[in-house]
């Protein structure tokens, strides 16, 4: 019995190492898979609504379509413009970031003479601002304009299928309800559905709600590049605890170079910071009320692995995707402790 449940674990071991290979190597494929099925789960309530209104599923499919494409081509037009705004106006700041630069080297006391030896008089911002651009990092973690576009069709493609297969299993149910008079057992779908699109749903409303809020922070103080920042502050709102800091860096450097250290700077970092701790501490969890179940440890190791996993990509996704593992163990008698672990104290 000691040696079969040896053996056991050391094959769990194995099958997960594969498991994470292969969602490494493959992630192309599945993280549109994700992404899809995640969509699905949105469009759920509309397919049903649909399907009870006897619309053809082709329609239904249509209609979810055409919704995803205008959505994500305003989004990636808005998106690409304000990259390319960014890097057409940044370098105009070259002068203001070479005479702060100056003045920390004057106040810290390190001769200008023996900076010049290291760096030049110029500093070379431009070559700096090329290596470290937005754009650079964009592009390195979404790939070229063109592999986004391939991602979305697959994400597309694989919700096509999905949505199918979801609606032949609805209409069956469906049957056997008008037929029997009882109602099916819900299956492990029907339990990590509803969970999962209240999170996405929630997540999304507090996450506009705090880009706008930002934007008009930003605006009203003057600073530039308010379309790109709202929308990191968007998009990095679907990290918890970090994304919201990290999204708040760049429009504090961009003061930064606009302005200089003046009071510009710490009004901008104080109201975001505020701004933050108000969404994230007080208005996010009466909203979200238990949310997805997950101790704040598992919250934050899941960050870490799916960063490791599917880079940043992976950190949007992971809340997700790991109260969807969560939900899925929860009733076999083998992860009972690691379930109630991912749990924490309810």
């Amino acid at each position: 019995m000691r040696d079969s449940k040896i053996v056991e674990i050391c094959l769990m071991i194995i099958a997960f190492a594969v498991l994470m290979f292969i969602l490494r190597e493959l992630q192309s494929i599945f993280i549109p898979l994700t992404f899809a099925v995640f969509l699905s789960f949105l469009f759920a309530p509309l397919n049903r609504f649909l399907l009870n209104h006897k619309f053809p599923v082709a329609i239904n499919l249509i209609i979810m379509v055409v919704i995803i494409l205008i959505t994500f081509s305003l989004v990636g037009t808005v998106v690409y413009t304000s990259i390319q705004s960014f890097v057409r106006e940044f370098p105009k700041y070259e002068q203001q970031l070479s005479e702060l630069w100056t003045q920390i080297l004057l106040q810290s006391g390190i001769p200008l003479e023996q900076m010049d030896t290291m760096f030049s008089s110029q500093l070379f911002w431009m070559e700096i601002v090329d290596r470290l651009s937005l754009a650079r990092v964009v592009s390195t973690t979404m790939g070229s304009f063109i592999d986004f576009i391939v991602k979305l069709l697959l994400t597309v493609f694989f919700m096509i299928f999905i949505v199918l297969a979801r609606s032949k299993l609805y209409l069956r149910k469906h049957a056997e309800l008008e037929e029997s008079g009882t109602k099916p057992k819900p299956v492990l779908y029907d339990h990590i559905e509803p969970q999962v699109r209240r999170y996405l749903i929630i997540k999304t409303i507090i996450s506009i709600f705090t880009g706008l809020l930002g934007m008009l922070i930003i605006w009203l103080l003057g600073i530039d590049f308010v379309i790109i920042s709202g929308l990191l502050l968007f998009i990095l709102n679907y990290i918890p605890n970090f994304g919201s800091i990290m999204a708040s860096v760049f429009p504090v450097l961009v003061c930064l170079a606009q302005y200089g250290i003046s009071w510009r700077l710490f009004l901008v970092a104080g109201l975001l910071f505020a701004l933050q701790m108000t969404i994230g501490n007080l208005v996010e969890p009466r909203v979200m009320g238990t949310g997805l179940k997950l101790s704040p440890i598992i919250i934050l190791i899941s960050l870490i692995f799916w960063y490791w996993v599917w880079g940043p990509i992976g950190m949007i996704v992971a809340v997700p995707l790991t109260a969807a593992i969560s939900i899925s163990i929860q009733d076999l008698d083998s992860f009972k402790v690691v379930s109630s672990i991912m749990k924490g104290a309810e």
